[in-house]
């Protein structure tokens, strides 16, 4: 038994012919790429705030002006 409400479903947009072409294909180099090997460079981002600890994260820096809290010292 066919169920006829399943014909109109190719009637919605999307479920006919696709609107793109099929890409070009392009004849590519077949050398291997040699020569240029680009190095990554690390960069130091967290020397800015002051010492680092082991775990590379800013340390700890007693600072005169607050208190153990890090609140500033009113005088």
């Amino acid at each position: 038994m066919k169920d006829y409400k399943d014909n109109a479903t190719m009637e919605l947009p999307g479920f006919g012919e696709p609107a793109f072409e099929a890409p070009e294909v392009r004849k590519g180099n077949t050398k291997p790429r040699q020569g240029k090997n680009i190095r990554q460079e690390q960069l130091d981002l967290l020397a800015a705030l002051g010492p680092t600890d082991i775990s590379g994260l800013p340390a700890w820096v007693n600072d005169e002006n607050t208190d153990l809290t890090g609140l500033p010292i009113w005088r």
